[in-house]
């Protein structure tokens, strides 16, 4: 199952459908405390991850899933508007296994 953690609507079903239509398990969260909620009843084979969510950006969520030992080895790929070579820096060293600007 790939978790996709995406506030918004079109691109987060754009990715979903992708990924569902190439054989792959995947569902998507607006929000992080829907992820959490999600991450409490099954862990993820991956995580693709925005930064700019509400509630909390997607760098605090990989801070945390960093922290916490269930999910400090998740695979997560940052997927976000922020393109820059510090936003990159940033995220990879937040703990991103990958990132990629939309």
């Amino acid at each position: 199952m790939i978790y996709l953690l995406e506030d918004d609507s079109a691109i987060r079903e754009l990715v979903v459908y992708t990924l569902c239509s190439t054989g792959l398990e995947a569902t998507g969260f607006a929000a992080p405390s829907e992820f959490y909620d999600a991450m409490e009843r099954a862990l993820p084979e991956l995580l693709i991850l925005d930064i700019m969510l509400p509630e909390e950006d997607g760098l605090q969520v990989l801070k945390r899933l960093r922290s916490l030992p269930v999910s400090r080895s998740l695979p997560v790929i940052l997927l976000t508007a922020k393109s820059t070579e510090y936003d990159k820096v940033l995220g990879l060293d937040e703990g991103a296994d990958d990132y990629v600007a939309k």
